[in-house]
């Protein structure tokens, strides 16, 4: 369904056209703002993941300035229950402040503004002529209008988010928490920095310390029994129930999630973006053990997913193996940056990758319940680890 929803003139607001299926929005107009900008927020990607996730409500924006497109937006709205919450981990974080017996019974529909499964600003998308304060001026209008339209239809929206931001975003967008937002800090993401006379993985290596560079050798060579082989579509299609029950593995193991995907998302992400849809198989005794995905664009590698059977992991080096695949790929693809995520950070750091502090905010429609949720929020810090440099100091510098 597509609708218009036009600003009071003295606002200066644009219009804006809502629609709930990304097969309902202008085309033209919608690639005219994403351009070749954020591959997350193209066509076929984000109908890859409408169409494999029919437990999603997707609703779409469009903003429009003397009837000229300006700027695009999208958000999901996903159920949150007890199954995407470990609780005793969650508890844990917030220093016990948040009563376990409250999360077991969580049932909410949270709006994200922004890509459950891609961390960054992925959410929203304007001209050049419109800075980001001003755009997430015109966002947090449309998420408010989209909050209105559920709650008449009887579909209320008890959290909005907006994730999420990268370091340099930081000053313009600190403004959101004057609107009734709570900032929130959870994790940060790990990023490798690739050298430009990094052109083979062995120059990767030979930026290590001997001590980093022997302990990477050992997982290759522990990992020699391991069958590597990419993914095509028939490869994943082929492996939909494997891939599911690997990724699951992984997700229950984590103390929250945002929502999850399956099998069948993988394998619609692989047709839209093909190779830039990376997608490999880890195999013992023919055997799927493991899985692991990203995404490459413009100078970025950005891991996604992992799929992980733990029972082979420590004899085979599975999980360090995945890590330093990513690499000699994001080397190979001439990327400037390897991004893989929050969690494990401490085994991320072995490989190399470096911190990056990440910002999103969060607001309870409830004015009430909202200030309730400022002070657990404000108890909500990142996880402790230790951060190894596995690199000569010259890297560094």
């Amino acid at each position: 369904m597509i609708d218009h929803c036009s600003p009071k003139q003295t606002l200066a607001l644009p219009d804006i056209v809502f629609a709930s299926s990304i097969d309902e929005v202008e085309f033209v107009d919608w690639n005219k703002i994403v351009e070749e900008k954020n591959i997350y927020l193209t066509i076929p990607y984000l109908n890859a993941l409408e169409s494999s996730l029919p437990a999603y409500d997707f609703r779409y924006f469009s903003f429009y300035a003397n009837d000229e497109i300006i700027g695009i937006g999208y958000c999901q709205i996903i159920k949150i229950t007890s199954n995407e919450i470990n609780a005793h981990e969650l508890s844990k974080r917030m220093g016990g402040m948040l009563p376990k017996s409250l999360i077991d019974n969580i049932d909410l529909r949270i709006l994200i503004c922004g890509n459950s499964f891609a961390s960054g600003e992925n959410g929203f998308l304007f001209n050049d002529e419109i800075d980001k304060q001003r755009g997430l001026t015109f966002l947090t209008r449309a998420t408010d209008e989209v909050h209105l339209r559920e709650k008449k239809a009887g579909n209320k929206i008890a959290v909005t988010l907006i994730k999420e931001f990268w370091p340099e975003s930081f000053n313009d967008v600190s403004f959101l928490k004057d609107t009734g937002c709570s900032e929130v800090n959870i994790d940060v993401n790990m990023v490798l920095r690739l050298q430009e006379d990094w052109t083979s993985f062995d120059d990767y290596l030979s930026a290590m310390t001997s001590k980093f560079r022997t302990k990477a050798k050992y997982v290759l060579k522990t990992s020699q029994k391991v069958e590597i082989l990419d993914f095509d579509v028939e490869s994943i299609a082929q492996r939909l129930d494997e891939i599911d029950e690997l990724y699951n593995t992984i997700v229950d193991r984590a103390s929250f999630s945002f929502g999850r995907l399956n099998a069948t998302t993988l394998l619609e992400v692989k047709r839209a973006l093909s190779d830039q849809f990376y997608f490999r198989g880890y195999y013992i005794e023919q055997r799927l053990i493991g899985f692991s995905t990203a995404t490459a664009f413009d100078d970025v590698l950005d891991g996604n997913f992992i799929g992980l059977n733990y029972d082979f992991n420590k004899e085979y080096s599975v999980y360090q193996r995945i890590l330093y695949d990513f690499v000699e790929h994001a080397i190979k693809i001439d990327a400037k940056y390897l991004k893989i995520g929050r969690t494990a950070e401490e085994i991320k750091s072995g490989i190399g990758a470096l911190p990056v502090e990440m910002v999103f905010y969060a607001k309870h429609r409830n004015k009430i319940t909202n200030a309730v949720l400022k002070p657990f929020v404000s108890n909500l810090k990142p996880s402790e680890y230790n951060l190894r440099k596995p690199f000569k100091a010259s890297y560094y510098e």
